[in-house]
């Protein structure tokens, strides 16, 4: 399952959570659990679009040293 439908499972679940019966206090700590992982997930999807607009960087390799010392 890709992050982006993850997400908006996880959405979904979150809306339905104060709809399903549960007691109160499972009810905050699946609302807490589904918080986090959208807010996490939603992170991870804004650093890795904000990566891919970056240019790419080329590394530079330092010039080999000299093989043998001359003499002056």
């Amino acid at each position: 399952m890709s992050r982006n439908s993850t997400l908006i499972l996880l959405g979904i679940l979150t809306i339905f959570v104060p709809f399903s019966g549960l007691p109160i206090a499972f009810r905050t700590l699946f609302t807490v659990i589904f918080g986090a992982c959208v807010a996490g997930i939603g992170l991870t999807l804004r650093a890795r679009e904000a990566r891919s607009m970056q240019p790419p960087v080329e590394t530079q390799t330092p010039p080999p040293p000299p093989s043998s010392v001359s003499p002056i």
